[in-house]
């Protein structure tokens, strides 16, 4: 296969997406500029599928991970799929997130091969790493990080979990850059040096230490000032800040064990819980995710700058967590 002619779609917003491009770089030696990355939103789907569609030659082939699909995204990515496979091109899907039936008979059945629905052991890094036979000491350790971090889990070893933070923070800190190629960019720039064995360089490092500081600033402006615990969940709003890290720390301050954080800027929701399972809880919000780590994205326009609104969400999510979680 020609490495200029293979493409790769992952999800933009946590090391999951980004190792998986980056273990796709390392199997096939693909350019960096052939690396996209999306989130859940139609418009970065679309403008990811235009992108891709343009540059993609006649048996062009797509892998896309760690990207399940909603409502909004499923036509996107059909087309895109439909687009690849007209020009006798191939497409394989890795994801480990929830799928309709609905889902996998209309687009996964379209894939090549495809390996989708919830997958409570391994992540779509796991997936990427075993599909593509990458079985040398680094891809196994790195991938071992990569699980630790999407599921939730906190490793006892001190330079994982340094990792997880790196990644954690400068991959929020990239996410939250609106100019679509320059997001894509610095994305690439985190799967280039994962893809040439090492878990970091200087630019990662310090993007990553940049970001913290204003991480920390806003997490602890959220517990302090943001968050309202009741019987079953504490729910923190704050813009933009790293969803792992904030949900930590809600559950140390309010001794709960299901967290809840809502990004204001774009009312992204994340779940976070040590032992109830919250999938359901998330799936009522119309989102989805894993026992002890999912997302949502509020189709309600609340206005969380009034305290009364703030209150009123964090109740309605408090009844619902009795009754799901």
């Amino acid at each position: 296969m020609d490495p200029r002619n293979i493409f790769s779609l992952t999800h933009q917003s946590d090391i999951d997406g980004v190792g998986s491009a980056a273990l796709i770089k390392m199997r096939y030696g693909i350019p960096a500029k052939n690396m996209f990355f999306a989130d859940y939103s139609p418009e970065n789907v679309i403008r990811s599928k235009q992108e891709i569609t343009k540059a993609a030659k006649d048996g062009a082939v797509l892998i896309i991970a760690d990207l399940g699909l909603n409502e909004a995204t499923k036509q996107p990515m059909l087309e895109l799929i439909n687009n690849i496979k007209n020009k006798d091109g191939s497409v394989y899907w890795f994801d480990h997130h929830m799928w309709s039936d609905s889902w996998i008979k209309d687009v996964a059945s379209k894939c090549d091969a495809a390996i989708v629905n919830e997958n409570a052991e391994y992540c779509a890094t796991e997936i990427v790493r075993n599909e593509l036979s990458l079985n040398s000491a680094f891809c196994m350790r790195f991938a071992q990080i990569v699980h630790y971090s999407d599921f939730n889990l906190r490793p006892k070893n001190n330079a994982y979990m340094k990792m997880i933070i790196e990644y954690a923070t400068c991959i929020t800190s990239y996410s939250q850059i609106t100019d679509y190629q320059r997001r894509n960019n610095k994305l690439r720039h985190v799967a280039e040096v994962i893809s040439t064995g090492r878990l970091s360089d200087s630019i990662i490092r310090s993007d990553a230490a940049e970001f913290d500081k204003v991480n920390k600033t806003r997490i602890k402006e959220l517990v302090s000032k943001r968050l309202i615990v009741l019987d079953n969940v504490a729910v923190g709003f704050q813009k933009r800040v790293n969803s792992t890290l904030a949900g930590s720390e809600i559950i140390k301050q309010s001794g709960k064990d299901i967290a809840v954080y809502i990004n204001t800027d774009d009312l992204h929701g994340h779940i976070r819980t040590k032992k109830a399972d919250c999938v359901k809880l998330a799936n009522y919000l119309g989102g989805g995710g894993h026992p002890h780590a999912a997302g949502f994205t509020l189709k309600k326009k609340y206005d969380f700058s009034k305290e009364s609104e703030r209150r009123k969400f964090a109740t309605l999510i408090d009844r619902k967590a009795k009754e799901l979680c």
